[in-house]
């Protein structure tokens, strides 16, 4: 249903503030407290004395000048006096609705896990939220073969023959003022392409999803659907994008993702991110090969995890894939209003199914008023649980081409893919058919697999 008011996804003044204060804090404390012990020295050395009162008002003075100091060098914190509640800051007009964290235990600190955590109105209101006006935009992977001016790239979509990657972000000159960031990507492996390679099974649901989104109010002219090479920051900034595919084959999702965990660390949010492809480091990696969920309740699901962390290796879970939708960090960094959607699996056939899977929610969900589609993360607390703007999907049925194997000809059929480990039947020809999304339905309840959707009978 569209928002009364256009929607709000930037960061309020009072969500400023409070993020400064928690970043900063610290050091204007010891700041103050420093200054404070000197001069007591001082005093001390010159036979002078002070009351006690007076060095805890000089201690506070100065923490409080730090404090501003500090904020006048953002621009964005110059005029900022006063520091609203966390409730009062979350409900402004245009935000979406946001959904209620969940107490798994008496006396749980639900009101301080809420006023820590990331204030990202999209990530916290559910997938519900992508239905609202919007000017979609799909970025897909290019290949390498479609460059032939690779010189006049603006970044470093492509790497000279090398198996990863170090990119530097710095948008400045482009007018987004986002901190430089730097990122190592890993690149796909493969014979005939080992620098970039366009997966062509992650585009073919992209039509199915363009019209769920835009629900038949696209603009004349304006295509939807843009390779990586054609698009750019300022483009995306003014756009909510959906990034299909990898950080091995879509440039932008590393790009964009990376600013977005950063928002996530620093600082530090009660609630984490609750799904990505991104290995931690001194320079943060971004790959294929596994995927890494941070899902409350995790081992009901996973009989090997050991704990709600875990790790999806494209050997165990090859159609296993996430979606994961927050603000869009270019656009917030501008003042604009936009969401980023991740599709991406540990392989094709997992993002394939992501894809499929995402159309199929944008569809129940237009149909229903009341649906939605959202997973529960850990908290600093273990006895609170976050609904937040993701979900985690697998495909369960595919449909295979007819195909000659071991000199026998076989016909076009349906399989069952099974939960775990390479199918024995694999064939390239796969296409998904059903898939299913780790369902948490009964709040603070542990998740299960449920079918969301299976296309009609197999085709001719």
């Amino acid at each position: 249903m569209p928002l009364a008011d256009p929607p709000s996804y930037v960061l309020t003044r009072a969500e400023r503030l409070r993020r400064h204060l928690r970043v900063n804090s610290g050091r204007a404390v010891l700041g103050g407290i420093s200054v404070s012990g000197i001069t007591a020295g001082f005093m001390d050395a010159t036979d002078h004395d002070w009351d006690l009162l007076w060095y805890v008002v000089l201690a506070a003075a100065v923490a409080a000048a730090i404090l501003a100091g500090l904020g006048a060098a953002g621009r964005r914190l110059r005029l900022l006096l006063l520091v609203p509640g966390a409730a009062r800051a979350r409900t402004v007009p245009g935000r979406p609705h946001q959904l209620e964290l969940v107490s798994t235990g008496r006396g749980a600190p639900v009101r301080q896990v809420s006023a820590a955590r990331c204030d990202d109105p999209v990530y916290g209101a559910g997938l519900r939220v992508l239905l609202g006006p919007s000017r979609p935009l799909l970025v897909i992977p290019s290949n390498r073969r479609d460059v032939g001016r690779e010189h006049e790239l603006l970044l470093p979509l492509f790497a000279d023959r090398e198996r990863r990657s170090r990119v530097e972000m710095d948008l400045s000159a482009l007018g987004i003022p986002i901190p430089p960031y730097v990122f190592d990507r890993e690149l796909p492996e493969g014979v005939q392409d080992v620098d970039h390679t366009l997966a062509v099974k992650d585009l073919v649901f992209l039509p199915e999803l363009a019209a769920a989104l835009a629900g038949g109010t696209g603009e004349a002219g304006a295509p939807i659907m843009w390779p990586e090479h054609c698009v750019d920051p300022v483009l995306l900034a003014e756009r909510d994008v959906v990034v299909v595919g990898g950080p091995d084959t879509n440039f932008w999702h590393g790009a964009l993702f990376e600013p977005l965990a950063r928002e996530f660390a620093r600082p530090r949010s009660s609630v984490p991110l609750a799904l990505d492809m991104r290995e931690p480091g001194t320079y943060p990696s971004y790959g294929s090969r596994a995927l890494t969920t941070m899902l409350a309740g995790s081992a009901a699901v996973f009989p090997h995890a050991r704990g709600d962390r875990v790790g999806l290796d494209e050997r165990l879970y090859p159609t296993h894939a996430m979606v994961l939708a927050c603000r869009n960090p270019y656009a917030a960094a501008v003042g604009r209003s936009h969401w980023c959607v991740f599709v991406a699996g540990t392989r094709s056939l997992g993002t394939c199914g992501a894809v499929l899977a995402l159309t199929l929610m944008l569809q129940q969900m237009g149909r229903d008023p009341q649906r939605t589609f959202f997973s529960e993360v850990p908290t600093d607390s273990a006895r609170v649980r976050a609904p937040v703007s993701a979900v985690l999907v697998r495909v369960a049925e595919v449909e295979q081409a007819a195909l000659r194997r071991d000199g026998v000809v076989q016909g076009r059929r349906r399989r069952r893919h099974p939960a775990e480990g390479l199918d024995p039947h694999y064939s390239d020809s796969y296409i998904p058919t059903e898939v299913d999304y780790l369902a948490y339905e009964e709040a603070g309840a542990a998740p299960h697999w449920a079918t969301l959707g299976r296309l009609g009978p197999p085709s001719n």
